[in-house]
């Protein structure tokens, strides 16, 4: 290559002749300036600032090729591919950098999309495992995992040569396109001529068009971050450093340069993204330096919540220390441990201990040996407590192993203990709870008088709780007492958790006075203390004294917030106690009430009975009292704890049940039918479908029993439409449409009947509508067609009584025909209901000849009714089926409208007493 450059006319002139390949190449720059001026139109950079010049339109280089050259015959088939592969890559790349520079990609999305991503330190378990093998040999250096570099090779070596050729061939291709041609070097120092001489803009614009013809070249990114950081736009430049360093990444300082700029500029994940960059530079480095780059990488993850990738890059230092780096080791191992403990992932932070210990075992400390301890004791690992003791603390034991069931380890079992006298109090404490732990308990004696007479409980209250709580977990109560006793009576000490402790100790060895005054002290010092409270009322119900119990339960709704389990266990107790089934109502009431809708007004009501999902029913809700001008919530409402101690969605759904019974019992139907409608707005008993459908039938009933219509009529329809099918669902209709004060009924029943002409009960109600209304052919024609369908006594019945209907109009002709038959009808009536219905059928019977005006007729089927032997059935409900007191008062005006006035009066006398 011969280049000539003469600085006077600006001029540079440069020719490379490739003689091997057949390619010349011939490259002339004369008046660059004038030339970039007048070349043709390109692409502008949509990232080029606002009030800068715009890039020149009309940029392309300067390029002849021989003929020969560019004729794709002389190019082997790899080679097309290399380029066209290339082409691609080149397109893409300029466009992911445009996206960066937009702000469209975080430097993180630009890095992983450009091929580069930031160094992963893999997950936990890999990192963990892959130390774990070498753990054997703490004093050797760890063996890093193949590079990717070893793995490639490897391939390669397996691939064959035609692949490798092709590999090859690529690679060496990407590897070039790193680097700038002759004639763009020229360029590109031109373009820093330029940038020294202050000609700011057009060196951009050689920058520019350099990284439109190699987009992977970081020189023109580099000169670009100096220029727009001179002209004072520091986020851009800041931009371009980072697409410059990334396509440089081995520059450790400039990543970490990058990383301060970007966290002074508050971008915190960007910076973490530099240090990564920094690390995977040198990831062999475990020198101070370094090791100051994971822990700022580490800060910068965990401020961002990136804790867990944050932790990843911390062990993966941590296999990478020396083991003469003990210091630094096991810092790091604290502060992974306690970030694994607070997010309750034990085993993790155990691992990472044991990977400091074995590791740098000349390093430990007492405060290690403790962190330690803790772990193992939290894991209930006691054996490996143990070893640690005697390992790092000096303590000697003396054991034997004992074998367990088939396929579980020996267990060793502690004969004796050697405590030395200088190891600190806390390890001593750890010793005694490790030995409870193990079940030697041939030694307490001995070890609590190590505790006892060596440190006092106003001083080590905590220690005290420590070996207690181990005894108490071990069923040692009694033990637990020796220790507990004392704190009681010191003043730093003398706190709920003590006490409450100390009362279970008192419960468990049967001291049932003594434990309910310890629990007395606990509710006095912490009244919202849930378990305290239930306990001392379950130990004052055992002795006897529910009303104390009742006491104890008992909150404040106005002053607490109160505990849904108390009330409930409150209600438990009310519900069993005599005369308390107001208040038992009232507090279970208070209790439901946290998640039950409060009804208002019958707007309410009516959407509650019509909306079937609880998201429409909520949204209904407020949307009425938004109209009312009333607020969405109940601000005279008291305050709930939740979680802990609640009753569970089934306890509180039997609770339900037994208020509604408790109102049935009391005969306070407006309660019930305010309960049930309440719980149609709780999202806790509709959540079940078989709840919710129990729910809306209790609600039916409710409304039944309270005389109301209007809502039972919306319940009942609603059951008719799910299940036509049933009886019973039929007769609810039925009895609900008898006490409505509207006829909507009518309009569903025609609708219906339209869908299924030959439904039986949609027959027959329709026929009982026409009959009420007077139109009395319509009715007989639907009678008459019921009876056709399925003969039985109650429709023969209908059919007589409305053919004697008819007959008793005025107007009507052909009299004696209509009776005659209706009288038939009713002698079929007799026949289908038999014998047990005999009292039925003489009193129907003598209606029907008293509105005939037949009295003799009349007078024999009454007397038949009052004479007749009442069958079983009658004597079950005597009040509701028994029919001699209205037979004796049809009587009574029979006998009295004749003047017979002391037959009438012996009726009434006799079968007819208030």
């Amino acid at each position: 290559m011969d280049a000539k450059e003469d600085t006077s006319s600006g001029s540079v002139n440069a020719q490379y002749d490739a003689s091997d390949s057949g390619i010349t190449t011939i490259i002339a720059v004369e008046n660059l300036s004038e030339a970039l001026n007048n070349a043709e139109i390109i692409e502008s950079f949509s990232f080029w600032d606002e009030g800068s010049s715009p890039p020149p339109s009309n940029l392309v280089p300067m390029v002849t090729m021989d003929e020969s050259s560019s004729s794709s015959n002389d190019m082997e088939p790899m080679e097309l591919d290399v380029l066209e592969r290339d082409l691609l890559v080149d397109a893409k790349e300029s466009e992911l950098t445009n996206r960066f520079l937009n702000g469209e990609l975080t430097f993180s999305q630009y890095a992983s999309l450009m091929g580069g991503d930031e160094d992963d330190d893999g997950d936990d378990d890999d990192v963990i495992d892959g130390y774990n093998t070498v753990q054997d040999r703490p004093d050797e250096s760890i063996q890093p995992k193949p590079s990717s570099a070893a793995v490639k090779e490897f391939e390669e070596l397996a691939a064959g040569p035609s692949q490798r050729q092709r590999k090859s061939t690529t690679e060496k291709t990407k590897r070039v396109r790193r680097h700038l041609p002759p004639a763009l070097k020229g360029l590109m120092g031109e373009a820093n001529l330029r940038y020294a001489r202050g000609d700011h803009e057009m060196a951009i614009k050689m920058c520019l068009e350099i990284i439109r013809q190699v987009p992977t070249a970081p020189e023109p990114f580099h000169t670009l971050a100096v220029l727009y950081e001179e002209k004072g736009y520091s986020e851009k430049s800041l931009q371009f450093a980072l697409i410059a360093a990334h396509l440089n990444p081995n520059d450790v300082d400039q990543w970490v340069r990058l990383a301060e700029i970007s966290e002074e500029q508050g971008n915190l994940r960007q910076a973490a993204t530099c240090y990564s960059k920094a690390i995977a530079a040198d990831s062999a480095n475990t020198e101070e330096h370094m090791v100051s780059i994971y822990m700022k990488r580490w800060e910068l993850l965990d401020k961002v919540g990136e804790t867990k990738a944050g932790l990843r890059g911390l062990i993966r230092l941590m296999t990478l220390l020396r083991h003469d780096q003990g210091l630094v080791l096991f810092h790091i191992a604290k502060i992974v441990a306690t970030k694994y403990h607070e997010r309750n992932e034990l085993d993790r932070a155990k691992e990472v201990m044991d990977i400091a210990f074995s590791k740098s075992p000349q390093s430990v400390t007492t405060e290690d040996v403790n962190l330690m301890l803790e772990l193992l004791l939290s894991l209930q690992h006691y054996q490996e407590c143990i070893n640690i003791l005697v390992q790092y603390c000096g303590v000697e034991v003396e054991a034997i192993s004992e074998n367990q069931a088939s396929g579980r380890e020996p267990v060793l079992k502690i004969m004796s203990c050697n405590i030395p006298e200088t190891l600190v109090i806390d390890l001593k404490v750890k010793v005694i709870v490790v030995l409870i732990h193990m079940k030697t308990f041939h030694l307490i004696d001995e070890l609590l008088n190590l505790l006892l007479n060596g440190q006092s409980p106003e001083q080590s209250g905590d220690l005290y709780l420590d070996v207690a709580e181990a005894l108490m977990s071990e069923g040692e109560h009694r033990e637990a007492l020796r220790l507990l006793e004392p704190l009681t009576e010191t003043e730093n000490y003398s706190l709920p958790a003590v006490w409450l402790r100390h009362a279970e100790c008192l419960k468990q060895c049967g001291r049932t006075e003594e434990a309910i005054a310890a629990y007395r002290k606990v509710v006095t010092q912490a009244p919202q203390h849930l378990d305290a409270r239930l306990t001392l009322s379950d130990l004052l119900k055992a002795v006897g004294r529910e009303e104390e119990a009742l006491v104890v339960l008992t909150q404040d709704e106005e002053s607490e917030v109160l505990e849904p389990g108390l009330l409930y266990e409150r209600c438990l107790l009310l519900k069993d106690a005599e005369g308390k089934t107001e208040e038992f109502l009232a507090v279970g009431q208070l209790l439901l009430s946290r998640h039950w809708t409060r009804i208002r007004n019958r707007e309410e009501m009516y959407a509650l009975t019509r909306m079937r999902r609880f998201t429409k029913k909520r949204d209904a809700l407020r949307e009425i009292r938004t109209s009312r001008g009333e607020p969405s919530h109940d601000p005279d409402a008291p305050d709930f704890h939740s979680g802990k101690g609640e009753p569970s969605v089934q306890e509180e759904w039997e609770l339900l049940k037994e208020m509604c019974n408790t109102c049935m019992r009391l005969e306070r139907f407006n309660l019930l039918q305010r309960l049930t409608f309440s719980a149609l707005g709780s999202k806790k008993l509709t959540s079940k479908p078989e709840m919710l459908r129990e729910l809306e039938f209790m609600c039916l009933l409710a409304c039944f029993y309270n005389a109301d219509a209007y809502y039972g009529y919306n319940l009942a329809r609603d059951n008719v439409l799910k299940d036509s099918s049933k009886p019973r669902i039929w007769n609810l209709f039925n009895l609900v449409i008898q006490r409505a004060d509207d006829v909507r009924h009518n309009r569903f029943l025609m609708r219906l009947l339209a869908r299924q002409p030959n439904h039986e009960a949609l027959t027959l109600l329709h026929a009982n509508n026409c009959l009420v209304a007077g139109t009395y052919k319509y009715a007989l024609s639907e009678y008459t067609t019921a009876y056709r369908a399925r003969p039985s006594a109650m429709t023969a019945f209908l059919v007589g009584v409305t053919l004697i209907q008819v007959a008793c109009q005025k107007f009507s002709a052909k009299k004696h025909a209509l009776v005659v038959q209706g009288l038939s009808f009713m002698s079929l009536y007799r026949k289908y209901r038999g014998q047990e219905g005999f009292q039925e059928v003489s009193y129907n019977l003598g209606r029907a000849f008293h509105q005939l005006g037949l009295l003799p007729a009349a007078i024999f089927n009454y007397r038949n009714a009052l004479e007749c032997n009442v069958s079983p059935l009658i004597e079950q409900s005597p009040k509701r089926l028994n029919l001699q007191r209205e037979a004796a008062f049809n009587l009574y005006l029979i006998y009295h409208s004749s003047g017979s006035s002391d037959i009438a009066r012996s009726y009434l006398e006799k079968y007819i007493v208030v």
